[in-house]
């Protein structure tokens, strides 16, 4: 193995040199030509990496050849590893470039077998089933080299194809059977160090495996992508995030087990790394006076430009003294990118529902039993003119600040239903071990039902205890504080799955196009602003509506942007147009106000469509996952799966990144998931709809999910 290493090692070395050499060839190139100068493109570099990888093994094999008494098969597993390197690269032409790599691979796995099932006594002396797993941990390490074909499309930017070629160097694994269930079972044979309940640890090197007639050697197809930015004003460094990924084509062991059965444990790999590029010949040419010289004359032209631009507005300021208008109205369309200018905006009546799984939590704050003052509570009496469908036009955390109310309208129509209350506290400072004040918390929850909702108390169970049983844990994402005030909250539950069932609610959605204004506003106060205010608004039969309005002090933004997708309850809803005004204050509490300027409306309603048979579609939309591992989330995932149609079109959207995103999309098992935005409109939309961050519940609600069902009717 070490001579394969130091072949690998070698032609590294050789490969790596040629950048160097061909930098000297052009700088002597220069220094005679200096009339043309190089393509840049061509310049060769050198230069290291380094980063992680997340590793996915694709396994099927019963047993590490040599152990024996396995009957199931490996099937899944996971790892992470670091890895780093050095880089050389030589351009062919200034789009393509041949890239060698010598690199080293830490690759940490975690592989799990198919639980086995087993018959086993009980402490009663009745039969019981049990069910037990070997989990695998390896160890690997490779060395080796890698070749690609770098393309570059437009500068700086480089796509990666070629593939690997790497010699383990480090092989280990240990090896142990974990008992899954029954929770109280325990192994005859088990460690008493793991309280008997895993058993049969084994570890050692995993055997040797040839490939092309090299043992242990391992070979991947790749490709990836990455984007050079430079540090420094010559250009000659340069760091570069890169992303790959790489198809394992070779066994980690030997291609059959004892029992003549095929292996297959293959790795797949996603890296992420920083590259750090130098260009000699860059440097070399690099002449600090002439860029000085340049900046400095950039620089001017800026300054004669603002220069002009000043001279400009002095001169209407003396000739008008105060003024105010629109300079233009544009739209932003759906793709977040082209704009039209003089819009007009197409209003559609659309039939829909929301469901939102409801956030069976309320929260308090620090040391105190009293229900925050953002909950919507009821007296005895208005409680009798409850309804749950007067949440149509809610948005999420309003619903779900009346969570006492729909509990205790559900609990009133279902008379044989008990509620749990459990108080928690953080558990730290002054409510550690504070269980006195968990269950105050928890009682003030069942006064308001008996109180007002005049829920016997027999039928509200109140318990205690400190973290809850799904605590929130400081992350990356989350700090300690943010951790412990999600904490501090009674959790609640109810065997009558209609108690805390999602809240369900028929609504008519109004869809805009396009979905954003962009108003360019041009105030002069010749002594200063004062104040200015934009409105904007329509009339509906015979009254003026406000659509949407915003009052500024002493400064104003040249372009004032509202999004009208984000804020359904104010988009125009009847046919003719949207005034916007315009008017500002100075110092000296002059008024001025520009012309009103129209944006015409047109509205197509749901009767219209349903009349004129014309094609017309239905939007569901859902808002659940607020726990991880949540039986109720996945009993309504399937409950949304079993009513897909394959015509029916799905999107999600969450703030709690991909990863949630493709756990969801994988249990809904849709391959047609779509995005209503392109990637710039929707992360401008989503931001525009986030939930409020600084309170408990609006934490939860932005690691939820948003699944948006459109099916076409007649």
């Amino acid at each position: 193995m070490q001579r394969h290493i130091f072949t690998i090692a070698l032609s590294f070395c050789v490969l790596a040199l040629l950048p160097a050499l061909m930098s000297a060839k052009a700088l002597r190139h220069d220094s005679t030509t200096t009339q043309n100068p190089p393509d840049e493109r061509m310049d060769a570099r050198i230069g290291i990496f380094l980063g992680g990888n997340l590793n996915r093994p694709r396994v099927d094999f019963r047993e590490i050849p040599g152990l024996e008494g396995n009957k199931t098969s490996f099937t899944e597993g996971i790892g992470f590893g670091p890895h780093a390197g050095f880089i050389g690269e030589l351009p062919i032409f200034p789009w393509l470039h041949l890239d060698a790599r010598a690199s080293i691979f830490q690759q940490y796995q975690t592989l799990r077998s198919e639980p086995e099932i087993i018959p086993v006594g009980s402490l009663d002396g009745n039969a019981d089933v049990g069910r037990f797993q070997r989990v695998l941990e390896a160890r690997l390490a490779t060395a080796g080299l890698q070749l690609f074909l770098g393309i570059s499309p437009v500068q700086n930017l480089n796509i990666f194809l070629g593939a690997r070629g790497d010699l383990f160097f480090e092989k280990r694994y240990s090896q142990v059977e974990s008992l899954l269930e029954p929770n109280y079972g325990r192994f005859a044979d088990g460690l008493p160090s793991e309280q008997f309940r895993k058993r049969n640890p084994q570890s050692g090197v995993l055997p040797s495996v040839r490939a092309l007639g090299v043992a242990n050697l391992s070979i991947a197809l790749m490709g990836g992508i990455g984007y050079e930015l430079p540090v420094n004003a010559a250009q000659s460094l340069t760091i570069a995030p890169e992303i790959f990924v790489s198809r394992g084509l070779t066994n980690v062991i030997a291609a059959q087990d004892v029992t003549g059965r095929d292996i297959v444990w293959q790795i797949d790999n996603l890296h992420a790394s920083l590259a750090f590029r130098w260009y000699p010949a860059r440097a070399a040419r690099f002449n600090a006076e002439a860029y000085q010289l340049k900046k400095l004359q950039t620089l001017e032209k800026e300054i004669a430009q603002e220069r002009k631009k000043i001279q400009t507005e002095l001169q209407e300021l003396r000739t008008s003294g105060i003024s105010v208008k629109l300079a233009e109205v544009k739209a932003v369309l759906q793709d977040g990118k082209q704009t039209i200018t003089n819009p007009t905006l197409r209003v559609e009546e659309f039939r829909a529902s929301k469901q939102q799984q409801l956030l069976p939590c309320i929260f308090f704050n620090e040391n105190s039993s009293v229900i925050p003052g953002r909950y919507k509570r009821l007296t005895a009496n208005e409680r009798l003119n409850f309804r749950v469908e007067s949440l149509e036009k809610a948005k999420p955390l309003e619903i779900y600040y009346t969570i006492l109310n729909i509990i205790g309208k559900r609990m009133e129509s279902n008379p044989a239903a008990v509620i749990f209350l459990t108080g928690c506290n953080s558990n730290i400072g002054t409510e550690q071990g504070n269980q006195r004040l968990s269950e105050q918390r928890a009682q003030a929850v069942s006064d308001y039902l008996q109180d007002v909702w005049k829920i016997p108390s027999k039928r509200i169970v109140v318990q205690k205890r400190d973290l809850p049983e799904k605590p929130s844990q400081t992350s990356s994402t989350l700090n300690t504080d943010d951790a412990q005030a999600e904490n501090r909250r009674v959790d609640m539950s109810s065997t009558t799955p209609e108690i805390f069932a999602p809240v369900i609610l028929e609504t008519v959605q109004l869809t805009v196009n396009p979905p954003t204004l962009v108003l360019g506003l041009s105030i002069i106060a010749g002594s200063g602003l004062k104040q200015w205010s934009l409105e904007i608004s329509s009339f509906e039969g015979r009254e003026e509506r406000i659509l949407h309005s915003f009052v500024g002090g002493n400064t104003y933004p040249q372009q004032y942007t509202w999004n009208l997708d984000a804020d359904q309850r104010n988009i125009p809803s009847v046919p003719g147009s949207m005034d916007i005004h315009l008017d500002m204050t100075d110092v000296d509490n002059r008024d001025a106000e520009s012309p009103i300027v129209s944006v015409p409306v047109e509205v197509i309603k749901y009767a219209d469509k349903k009349r004129t048979k014309a094609p017309d579609k239905r939007i569901n939309t859902y808002l659940l996952g607020f726990f991880e591992n949540d039986p109720q989330t996945d009993a309504l995932l399937q409950r949304l799966k079993a009513q897909l149609t394959p015509q029916a079109s799905v999107a999600l959207d969450s703030y709690s990144g991909a990863a949630q995103m493709q756990a969801f999309t994988q249990k809904l098992g849709v391959q047609n998931i779509r995005s209503t935005f392109s990637k710039e409109a929707q992360d401008r939309t989503l931001n525009l709809l986030k939930f409020d961050t600084t309170v408990p519940e609006g934490r939860f609600h932005n690691r939820a999910v948003r699944v948006e069902v459109q099916e076409a009717v007649q």
